[in-house]
């Protein structure tokens, strides 16, 4: 906690970062996926999709399979994957493996969303197990028409579709990066109407830009080690400020549910 323009105000930042907030909601998408798989052994498993939450997956399905591979059309964003047990192909490398006959998994998981993984690729596959992300939060007309997650959750034996929603909040997407921002924005809305709260200022930058358009994953790991919000107020109100941005966390709700 700082001293504000006047040693009556008090200038104060969250505990929790915005890193953690990605850290919490990619957990549970992770354990959702793991519930379902419940019991279940795989001999090579390919996941699509390595933005946001694409290199916790794979590290947490490194237990259920004997190879794991994570594919993006994005080769800098081999940076996520952080397990050593995790194989990186960028997509024409792995379309490569496919036509020699190297590539043939028994568990696809597609978690690339709107815009990503066409459904015709994926009829390439004949999985034992599929899941798909839905990437739809609460109706919006443009968003629903351009999502095909019932297109692309077509083949294997066994089809989940993973969701993921905020309790008694709405967010547009399931995506990663959403849900953060949402969570962020909301708990300073909350925190603003505390007494004495003067100001909150939500720590979130345009992440995507640095990702993508910048390609730099660390500086982008630096910028989410930030507090989430940055709190000026007459009295000292963190513990009130992380109280409501747990309260935010706990609202996400992840599942697979069977098709």
């Amino acid at each position: 906690m700082k001293y504000g323009i006047t040693e009556r105000v008090k200038t104060i930042d969250t505990k929790i970062k915005i890193n953690d907030i990605i850290k919490h909601i990619v957990e549970k998408k992770a354990k959702a996926i793991k519930y379902f798989l419940e019991g279940e052994e795989f001999r090579q498993t390919v996941i699509f999709g390595a933005y946001l939450c694409g290199g916790y997956i794979a590290h947490s399905i490194t237990d259920y399979s004997e190879e794991v591979i994570l594919v993006d059309i994005q080769q800098h964003l081999k940076e996520f994957v952080f397990n050593k047990n995790v194989k990186f192909m960028e997509m024409n490398q792995f379309k490569l493996k496919m036509r020699t006959g190297e590539v043939n998994p028994d568990l696809v998981i597609d978690i690339t969303g709107i815009g990503g993984i066409s459904p015709d690729f994926l009829q390439k596959f004949n999985p034992k197990c599929l899941i798909v992300e839905d990437p739809k939060g609460c109706y919006d007309e443009y968003i629903y028409k351009a999502d095909n997650t019932m297109e692309r959750a077509t083949v294997g034996e066994k089809i989940g579709i993973l969701k993921t929603y905020r309790k008694s909040r709405i967010s547009k997407t399931s995506g990663t990066m959403t849900l953060t921002i949402d969570t962020v924005m909301d708990s300073a809305r909350e925190v603003l109407d505390l007494d004495g709260v003067l100001y909150v200022i939500p720590n979130l930058r345009y992440y995507e830009g640095i990702i993508f358009h910048e390609k730099n994953i660390h500086k982008f790991l630096d910028e989410v080690h930030m507090p989430a919000l940055t709190i000026s107020a007459l009295e000292d109100v963190e513990e009130e400020a992380n109280k409501i941005l747990e309260n935010n966390l706990s609202r996400i709700k992840s599942f697979v549910e069977k098709k």
